[in-house]
């Protein structure tokens, strides 16, 4: 896996992007990450998994800024072992934050050459958050790429997420967490939503 801190050093013909914080690759970032592997494969395109070298809030909201989960180095292993072929690393300052979310899509399709954009529901991005699925669905037509929402993997009736395993272990439940932090082996794939 080739890593990259800036989206114009991608050298490949296409892609499909895998948008995400990834702050712990939990079993729902890994079902993302498989998805958008899986589609690169069938598009002909190479995977790239799209993250931060730091969570947004510890810039935005240094305050509010959750501690991460594992560090940049364990998420990147996951990625790789996830088969992505590569992870683009985006410095996050206060500028990029502020990027309008419609920038940020046209500047992902043309220095990515995107084919498709994979994403979880929950999923936000550009200033103040504003860019969401719907975004993502919407502008595919005009952009010329393929929009893929994966829906969220349950962990009995609550969505998991790096919010959910905090939660979990900040009550103790060291066990609970670290099965949704584990690396699955062989999951049940995700039914994409376009």
């Amino acid at each position: 896996m080739r890593i990259i801190t800036d989206a114009k050093a991608f050298t490949g013909a296409a892609s499909v992007a895998a948008l995400g914080m990834f702050d712990g690759v939990h079993i729902g970032h890994q079902a993302l990450i498989r998805r958008a592997v899986a589609l690169a494969g069938e598009l002909g395109a190479q995977s790239v998994v799209c993250t931060f070298d730091r969570h947004p809030l510890s810039v935005i909201a240094p305050a509010r800024a959750p501690k991460p989960l594992m560090s940049l180095e364990e998420n990147l292993a996951r990625f790789e072992a996830l088969g992505a072929d590569w992870a683009l690393v985006t410095p996050f300052t206060p500028a990029y934050g502020a990027t309008a979310p419609e920038d940020f899509l046209r500047a992902l399709v043309r220095e990515l050459r995107a084919r498709a954009i994979v994403a979880g529901e929950n999923y936000t991005f550009g200033d103040r958050g504003r860019g969401d699925a719907a975004l993502l669905r919407a502008m595919a037509g005009a952009l010329g790429y393929r929009a893929e929402i994966v829906p969220p993997v349950m962990d009995g009736d609550v969505m998991c997420s790096s919010t959910r395993i905090r939660a979990l272990l900040a009550a103790g439940e060291t066990e609970h967490a670290a099965r949704l932090l584990a690396l699955q082996q062989n999951p049940a794939t995700a039914s994409p939503q376009s």
